[in-house]
Protein backbone atom coordinates (compact mmCIF):
# COMPACT_ATOMS: atom_id res chain seq x y z
CA UNK A 1 0.00 0.00 0.00
CA UNK A 2 1.19 3.55 -0.82
CA UNK A 3 0.54 6.05 1.76
CA UNK A 4 -0.49 9.72 0.64
CA UNK A 5 1.42 12.24 2.17
CA UNK A 6 -0.25 14.54 5.06
CA UNK A 7 -1.61 17.70 3.65
CA UNK A 8 -2.48 21.13 4.61
CA UNK A 9 -4.30 23.64 2.57
CA UNK A 10 -2.31 22.46 -1.21
CA UNK A 11 1.09 22.03 0.70
CA UNK A 12 2.41 18.28 1.55
CA UNK A 13 4.91 16.90 3.43
CA UNK A 14 7.51 15.22 1.93
CA UNK A 15 7.52 12.25 4.85
CA UNK A 16 4.95 11.51 6.74
CA UNK A 17 5.27 12.46 10.71
CA UNK A 18 6.51 9.48 12.19
CA UNK A 19 3.82 10.08 15.20
CA UNK A 20 0.22 11.56 15.23
CA UNK A 21 -2.01 11.70 17.99
CA UNK A 22 -5.69 12.37 17.79
CA UNK A 23 -7.20 14.14 20.85
CA UNK A 24 -11.04 14.63 21.13
CA UNK A 25 -13.15 15.58 24.32
CA UNK A 26 -16.56 16.66 25.32
CA UNK A 27 -17.33 18.96 27.41
CA UNK A 28 -18.93 17.27 30.10
CA UNK A 29 -20.62 19.33 33.19
CA UNK A 30 -21.92 17.39 36.63
CA UNK A 31 -24.34 19.11 38.09
CA UNK A 32 -24.84 18.34 42.45
CA UNK A 33 -28.67 18.76 43.26
CA UNK A 34 -29.90 18.40 46.86
CA UNK A 35 -29.80 15.32 49.15
CA UNK A 36 -27.14 14.07 47.55
CA UNK A 37 -28.04 13.53 43.78
CA UNK A 38 -25.85 14.77 40.67
CA UNK A 39 -26.50 15.08 37.01
CA UNK A 40 -24.27 14.67 34.24
CA UNK A 41 -24.90 16.91 31.42
CA UNK A 42 -23.12 16.32 28.11
CA UNK A 43 -22.71 19.73 26.46
CA UNK A 44 -21.56 18.45 22.79
CA UNK A 45 -17.93 17.94 21.85
CA UNK A 46 -14.67 19.97 21.79
CA UNK A 47 -12.51 20.73 18.99
CA UNK A 48 -9.89 18.22 18.24
CA UNK A 49 -6.55 18.32 18.47
CA UNK A 50 -3.89 16.73 16.00
CA UNK A 51 -0.51 16.34 16.95
CA UNK A 52 2.21 14.98 15.79
CA UNK A 53 6.03 15.10 15.51
CA UNK A 54 8.66 14.29 12.45
CA UNK A 55 11.35 14.56 10.43
CA UNK A 56 12.38 16.39 7.35
CA UNK A 57 14.67 14.66 5.32
CA UNK A 58 17.46 15.71 3.05
CA UNK A 59 19.71 18.43 1.23
CA UNK A 60 16.69 20.80 1.59
CA UNK A 61 15.59 19.66 4.82
CA UNK A 62 15.75 23.79 6.23
CA UNK A 63 13.55 24.89 2.91
CA UNK A 64 10.83 22.27 3.76
CA UNK A 65 10.59 23.87 7.32
CA UNK A 66 10.39 27.23 5.72
CA UNK A 67 7.61 25.79 3.63
CA UNK A 68 5.82 24.72 6.75
CA UNK A 69 6.60 27.84 8.27
CA UNK A 70 5.49 30.03 5.81
CA UNK A 71 2.01 28.07 5.82
CA UNK A 72 2.01 28.74 9.03
CA UNK A 73 2.00 32.08 9.52
CA UNK A 74 -0.48 32.75 6.74
CA UNK A 75 -2.73 31.78 8.93
CA UNK A 76 -6.24 30.95 8.57
CA UNK A 77 -8.44 27.84 8.04
CA UNK A 78 -8.33 24.49 5.30
CA UNK A 79 -8.44 21.06 4.86
CA UNK A 80 -6.00 19.05 6.30
CA UNK A 81 -5.71 15.39 5.44
CA UNK A 82 -4.24 12.96 6.91
CA UNK A 83 -2.88 9.49 5.56
CA UNK A 84 -5.43 6.67 5.92
CA UNK A 85 -7.94 9.01 8.03
CA UNK A 86 -9.84 11.28 5.98
CA UNK A 87 -9.78 15.59 6.27
CA UNK A 88 -10.68 17.72 8.50
CA UNK A 89 -10.93 21.40 8.08
CA UNK A 90 -8.45 23.08 10.61
CA UNK A 91 -5.91 25.34 11.78
CA UNK A 92 -2.39 25.69 11.99
CA UNK A 93 -2.47 26.18 15.30
CA UNK A 94 1.53 25.44 16.47
CA UNK A 95 5.47 24.44 14.94
CA UNK A 96 8.25 23.63 16.59
CA UNK A 97 11.83 23.21 15.14
CA UNK A 98 13.36 20.55 17.99
CA UNK A 99 16.97 19.82 18.70
CA UNK A 100 19.58 21.09 16.62
CA UNK A 101 19.28 20.87 12.73
CA UNK A 102 21.56 18.90 11.08
CA UNK A 103 22.72 19.11 7.53
CA UNK A 104 20.49 16.49 6.77
CA UNK A 105 17.58 16.03 9.24
CA UNK A 106 15.45 18.86 10.68
CA UNK A 107 13.31 17.15 13.71
CA UNK A 108 10.01 19.31 14.44
CA UNK A 109 6.39 19.39 15.58
CA UNK A 110 3.21 20.58 14.76
CA UNK A 111 -0.33 20.96 16.27
CA UNK A 112 -3.34 21.96 14.16
CA UNK A 113 -7.28 22.48 16.06
CA UNK A 114 -10.22 21.24 14.29
CA UNK A 115 -12.64 23.49 13.03
CA UNK A 116 -16.18 22.74 13.83
CA UNK A 117 -18.56 25.82 12.33
CA UNK A 118 -18.06 26.04 8.50
CA UNK A 119 -20.05 28.45 6.12
CA UNK A 120 -21.88 26.06 3.79
CA UNK A 121 -20.94 26.99 -0.19
CA UNK A 122 -23.91 27.68 -2.28
CA UNK A 123 -26.17 24.79 -3.93
CA UNK A 124 -24.90 24.08 -7.53
CA UNK A 125 -24.32 21.28 -9.54
CA UNK A 126 -20.30 21.11 -10.22
CA UNK A 127 -17.18 22.95 -9.69
CA UNK A 128 -14.52 23.41 -11.25
CA UNK A 129 -11.64 22.09 -8.52
CA UNK A 130 -8.76 24.72 -7.35
CA UNK A 131 -4.97 23.67 -8.23
CA UNK A 132 -3.85 21.15 -5.04
CA UNK A 133 -7.58 20.36 -4.47
CA UNK A 134 -8.75 16.49 -4.13
CA UNK A 135 -12.27 14.98 -3.72
CA UNK A 136 -11.22 15.32 0.37
CA UNK A 137 -11.55 18.57 0.25
CA UNK A 138 -14.38 19.12 -2.71
CA UNK A 139 -16.52 16.73 -0.32
CA UNK A 140 -15.65 19.06 2.93
CA UNK A 141 -16.43 21.70 1.34
CA UNK A 142 -19.58 20.97 0.06
CA UNK A 143 -20.49 18.66 2.76
CA UNK A 144 -20.63 15.67 0.44
CA UNK A 145 -20.04 12.00 1.70
CA UNK A 146 -16.87 10.96 -0.02
CA UNK A 147 -18.00 7.85 -1.37
CA UNK A 148 -20.94 9.61 -3.29
CA UNK A 149 -18.65 12.04 -4.21
CA UNK A 150 -16.23 9.00 -5.93
CA UNK A 151 -19.20 7.66 -7.54
CA UNK A 152 -20.35 10.87 -9.31
CA UNK A 153 -16.98 11.20 -10.32
CA UNK A 154 -15.60 7.94 -11.55
CA UNK A 155 -13.16 9.72 -13.78
CA UNK A 156 -11.06 10.12 -10.76
CA UNK A 157 -8.74 6.94 -9.66
CA UNK A 158 -8.09 8.28 -5.96
CA UNK A 159 -10.07 10.81 -4.00
CA UNK A 160 -6.43 11.55 -2.87
CA UNK A 161 -5.66 12.55 -6.71
CA UNK A 162 -4.80 16.25 -7.52
CA UNK A 163 -8.13 17.00 -9.49
CA UNK A 164 -7.58 20.82 -10.03
CA UNK A 165 -8.48 22.69 -13.02
CA UNK A 166 -10.90 19.94 -13.54
CA UNK A 167 -14.60 20.05 -13.42
CA UNK A 168 -16.14 17.87 -10.16
CA UNK A 169 -19.95 16.75 -10.09
CA UNK A 170 -21.61 17.78 -6.98
CA UNK A 171 -24.72 15.71 -7.87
Amino acid sequence: MNLVPMRFKGVQWHHNPREITFSCEKQVNELHAPFGRSYVQDTGRRNMLVKGEGELFGADCMEQFERLQALFQEGGSGVLAIPKLGAVHAVFEELKLKGTPRNDVLTYSFVFREVMERVPEASQTSYTAAQGETLWDVSYRFDIVIDRLVALNPWVRRPDEDVGGREVALC
